[in-house]
């Protein structure tokens, strides 16, 4: 799958469904918000996340596949805020400031 095919939008849906949910755990390679996201979304086993790349957990991470810019801000953020898990409300809460961040540099 390519980074651009990775929207924004299924991922806030995934999250406001899972509002008061516990939506993955931050510095985790497969239990993040993102990696649990995309193992559901892409739907073809457990895929990881590392920084700006994911993939799946069976393929060697030299495979692995860009982050489109949102993932790896929201990722980054995330983790330098909590190890705690986060539930799809907080998640969107980081979502909504990495829009707004990504909004203000493209102007």
């Amino acid at each position: 799958m390519n980074t651009c095919e990775l929207q924004l939008d299924a991922f806030v849906t995934w999250l406001c469904v899972r509002e008061n949910a516990i939506v993955g755990r931050p510095r985790s390679f497969y239990h993040s918000p993102l990696a649990c996201w995309l193992s559901e979304y892409l739907g073809d086993g457990v895929y990881g996340v590392d920084g700006q790349w994911y993939g799946r957990a069976v393929h060697d991470c030299r495979c692995w596949r860009l982050l489109p810019r949102w993932a790896v801000v929201f990722s980054s953020w995330l983790e330098s805020m909590t190890s705690l898990p986060v539930t799809g409300w907080e998640a969107l809460g980081v979502l909504a400031r990495v829009e707004w961040a990504l909004r203000l540099r493209a102007a």
